[in-house]
């Protein structure tokens, strides 16, 4: 135990003297390389330092320049604004003077007006006479035809609109213009024009004005006046009639009568924008189409059954004169035939009878074609008319939804759906109902005519039948007695 003590402890005693002076060694090593780096340190801060130095150096010049401009800037932008503190004090001044002399002008223009008020005295109630004489001509004028001969009128009287006083030059100029338009009034002229033709190109052409109500070309053709551009344009609807060849004949001095529109062209501009045939017809859109071909398909139906019965109607009289050349090309003549047919078989009253009813039933129907679908297209016609009128009305109110009231041309369109249609259909009942009555009227009196011939003949049968039994019972009845 105590052998073991003593080894350990020595061993222990060995371990720290090793560490030691491992210790020692790694301390010697440290110190000696401190001493190494200590120098190279050294070195380097004297570079570190040389820089730093000549950095300032550096920022201390850049600082110097900065400022000499700065300084420089500072004493351009101290003269810069002297400058214009100087001419702000010079346009203050300026304006000071303006407004002294503006006034002083508002002055003297015032007192000049006073001057004039004072010197014109009752002239000024003259020239307004003439400046509101010259509005006046200014709008007869403007809507007078023969300013289409005297172009740029308007401009001689521009005064009357303008603030000036009318100079004598200007109210001799209306008095001019006033007696050029009286005379002209009274006018048959000829002269050359530029005329608008309805195809849009202007062409000169010779023209006959008839003081200011109407003027016609070389082909009789009426010319509409526009106000707003002082030019003639054709009428693109000329009046109906022989007017036309009747201003052409005029035209050439063949005729001494001309039409003449005293509203001044009113009349003839009413007359182009009355809707022709077609035109109306399109307002019924495609409703009013409908009702126009089933009017025809009734009228054909009609003119059909029409000549149908008058043909029957005619051989029917034919065969009843001669009820022994039995025809079957005839209504009277088949049932004439049914009733020898049944006789040559030697049947008794009655079935000879239901052979004449029978005979008489086929025939009914053929007098009757086609009268039932006159019927139907006369009644329908109203009721599309009355269709298209109420989608006309809608078409109306969907306008005045979308668009208000303010323009009566947005609602006419429905509007004249609505009437178009109403009369189309009115137009298209009325002839076929007539038609209808009148067929039906004649295929009735047919009918009772067969019936009539008919039953004759078989009244005839039956009588000639009974006259030999009767003269034998009266010979029996006499024998008796």
């Amino acid at each position: 135990m105590t052998t073991f003590s003593v080894a350990s402890y020595v061993n222990a005693v060995w371990l720290t003297a090793r560490n030691l002076l491992s210790c020692l060694v790694v301390m010697t090593f440290i110190l000696s390389n401190s001493t190494v780096f200590a120098d190279e340190q050294a070195a380097s801060l004297d570079g570190l330092l040389k820089q730093v130095q000549q950095s300032i150096h550096q920022t201390e010049a850049q600082d110097q320049q900065r400022l000499d401009e700065f300084l420089a800037q500072y004493k351009k932008q101290s003269g810069l604004l002297k400058e214009a503190k100087a001419r702000l004090a010079k346009a203050e001044s300026e304006q000071v003077r303006l407004k002294r002399q503006y006034e002083q002008n508002e002055q003297r223009l015032q007192q000049q007006q006073e001057t004039l008020t004072a010197r014109t005295g009752q002239l000024g109630e003259v020239f307004g006479v003439v400046k509101q004489q010259g509005q006046d001509l200014s709008g007869v004028i403007q809507d007078s035809m023969i300013s289409s001969e005297y172009a740029d009128r308007l401009s001689t009287i521009a005064f009357a609109d303008q603030k000036r006083i009318p100079t004598m030059t200007d109210v001799k100029a209306l008095w001019w213009l006033m007696l050029q338009e009286m005379t002209a009034t009274a006018e048959i002229k000829r002269y050359q024009a530029s005329v608008a033709q309805p195809n849009g190109v202007y062409e000169s052409v010779d023209v006959l004005r008839v003081g200011p109500f109407v003027a016609i070309d070389e082909q009789g053709r009426f010319l509409n006046y526009e106000a707003s551009s002082q030019q003639l344009s054709v009428y693109p609807r000329q009046p109906t009639g022989s007017s036309v060849e009747q201003a052409k004949a005029y035209f050439n001095g063949q005729a001494d009568t001309l039409l003449i529109d005293p509203s001044r062209g009113n009349l003839f501009e009413l007359i182009g924008r009355t809707p022709t045939l077609k035109e109306r017809l399109e307002q019924g859109g495609p409703i009013g189409f409908i009702i126009i071909v089933l009017g025809a398909l009734g009228l054909l139906v009609a003119v059909w059954r029409l000549f149908a019965v008058l043909i029957a109607e005619w051989r029917i009289k034919s065969q009843a004169k001669r009820i022994e050349n039995v025809s079957l090309a005839n209504p009277l003549g088949r049932v004439l035939s049914a009733v020898q047919e049944a006789k040559s078989d030697a049947q008794d009253a009655s079935s000879i009878e239901v052979r004449l009813d029978e005979a008489l039933l086929k025939e009914v129907p053929r007098l009757e074609r086609g009268m039932s679908a006159l019927k139907l297209l006369a009644a329908v016609a109203p009721l599309l008319g009355l269709l298209g009128t109420v989608t006309g009305m809608i078409g109306t109110f969907q306008s005045i939804t979308v668009f208000g009231t303010s323009d009566p041309k947005l609602m006419a369109g429905g509007i004249s759906q609505a009437l178009i249609t109403t009369v189309l259909g009115l137009c298209v009942a009325i002839p076929l109902l007539f038609c209808h009555s009148l067929v039906a009227d004649r295929v009735r009196r047919l009918i009772q005519l067969l019936q009539q011939v008919a039953f004759s003949s078989l009244a005839e049968y039956m009588e000639a039948k009974r006259s030999p039994v009767i003269k034998n019972e009266d010979a029996a009845n006499r024998e008796v007695a």
